[in-house]
């Protein structure tokens, strides 16, 4: 024990000098100035939304300023003057919703501020009611086999029949994995599109809904006097399998996990009712100045 002592002591000090002169790493971080914001007043505090699409700045004067990835100012909100920091919550990919957290360290306070993005979506080509130009368009992704989505029929024939001119429904096909006739029961709506009765073939899929088969949707386009054999190739045709697939992204890209998800203008309404359904579209067409009644 005591030999491997000495052997330590006489040893130590060269691997001392062996650090010593030995180089440094070289270590750094590459770094660019990627985006400047001009803000119309003296920023405070800045947060982030955790997908990186908004930055939010709180600016003197009591304003709360949105910013989208591109640095475009989309919105200013009003907040109380006294709110001195913020910060954020939230992820669209797993439908949280964005939250923003202003804090007054003067009074002590620290305010919930939920906000509602509007989202983007396709609607080229798909199967619409109402006037293609509507201020107003009402996108509902839909599966054949949801029970849900059965019922949000009446919802929209109660708001055509209010807003014949103002409002236009849309629909997206979002055939969920857990219902086994969802996506061929898709595929032979969009079939009958091609024929010009993808509403009526839209309403016989869910008043048949609980015995959906391949049988069951021969039976609705002769019923419907369909050509027939341009059904069946259109059915599972590529053309068919490509509208369907582009829904499926394009529901993915706006958020949706579940069905009937509906978006008013691409703002996703929360509650399936009339009530809930006639405030957005009130509020929409008081954004463009036609009012909340029917013209």
């Amino acid at each position: 024990m005591a030999s491997t002592a000495r052997r330590f002591w006489i040893f130590s000090p060269m691997l001392f000098v062996t650090l010593i002169l030995t180089p440094p790493c070289q270590a750094g971080v590459d770094w660019e100035i990627s985006n400047t914001l001009k803000t119309p007043a003296a920023p405070l505090d800045i947060a982030a939304s955790l997908d990186g699409k908004w930055t939010f700045v709180l600016a003197e004067g009591g304003k709360l300023l949105i910013y989208s990835d591109k640095g475009a100012l989309e919105d200013t909100i009003a907040v109380d003057p006294a709110m001195d920091h913020i910060a954020s919550s939230g992820l669209q990919a797993a439908n949280m919703p964005d939250r923003i957290y202003l804090a007054s360290g003067k009074n002590k306070t620290v305010q919930t501020v939920a906000l509602d993005f509007s989202v983007q979506i396709n609607i080229q080509g798909a199967p619409f009611l109402g006037p293609e130009n509507a201020p107003v368009v009402i996108v509902a992704f839909s599966d054949f086999e949801c029970p849900y989505c059965s019922t949000v029929g009446a919802l929209f024939d109660e708001v055509l029949a209010k807003h014949p001119k103002e409002v236009k429904i849309v629909f997206k096909q979002f055939p969920l994995t857990m219902h086994k006739q969802a996506q061929s029961a898709a595929l032979a709506s969009l079939a009958a599109h091609r024929q010009g009765k993808f509403w009526a073939y839209h309403d016989l899929l869910f008043e048949n809904q609980k015995s959906l088969s391949e049988a069951k949707y021969t039976e609705l386009a002769k019923k419907l006097k369909l050509d027939l054999d341009r059904f069946n190739k259109d059915y599972k045709a590529p053309v068919n399998q490509q509208a369907l697939q582009r829904d499926m992204a394009d529901a993915q890209l706006a958020g949706v996990r579940g069905t009937p998800t509906i978006f008013v203008n691409g703002r996703r309404l929360k509650e399936r009712n009339i009530k809930d359904l006639q405030q957005m579209i009130s509020q929409e067409l008081a954004k463009r100045g036609k009012g909340g009644a029917s013209r």
